[in-house]
C-alpha cells in the first residue's frame, strides 16, 4: 500500500524559485516561479503569485498569473483575479467571470441542448 502525502509546501509571496519544482503533497505558490511544476497533489497559484513554466499535478487553483500549460488529473479553476495564458487540460475546467484568459482548452464534455434544442 502506497503512503498518502498530505504535507502542503508553501512558496511565500517574498520567494523567487528558478528551476524545476518535482514532489508528492500540495503545493502553494504565493511568490514566483520560473520552471515547470510537476507534484503528485493540488496546486494553487495565489493571488499575487506567479507561474513561468508548465504545471501538471491532481487539481489545479489559479488565483495569480500563469504563463504556461497546465495539465490536471481533475479539476482546474481559474479564478476572477487570474491572468492565465497557455493550454488548460483537465477532466473540468471552470473560469470565473474577470478572469484574463487567452488559452486553448482541452477537455471532455458533454452538450444537452434540453428541448429548445430538438428538431421535430
Amino acid at each position: 500500500m502506497t503512503r498518502q502525502h498530505l504535507e502542503l509546501s508553501v512558496l511565500g509571496p517574498a520567494t523567487r524559485v528558478t528551476g524545476r519544482i518535482n514532489g508528492d503533497g500540495a503545493l502553494r505558490i504565493e511568490g514566483a516561479v520560473k520552471g515547470d511544476v510537476n507534484v503528485r497533489g493540488d496546486t494553487e497559484i495565489a493571488e499575487g503569485g506567479s507561474l513561468e513554466g508548465n504545471v501538471q499535478g491532481t487539481a489545479l487553483d489559479i488565483g495569480g498569473n500563469l504563463l504556461g500549460d497546465a495539465h490536471a488529473e481533475g479539476a482546474i479553476a481559474v479564478r476572477s483575479s487570474a491572468q492565465v495564458r497557455g493550454e488548460l487540460r483537465a477532466a473540468e475546467v471552470s473560469i470565473e467571470a474577470g478572469a484574463r484568459v487567452s488559452i486553448r482548452l482541452e477537455t471532455a464534455f458533454e452538450l444537452d441542448f434540453g428541448a429548445a434544442g430538438r428538431r421535430r
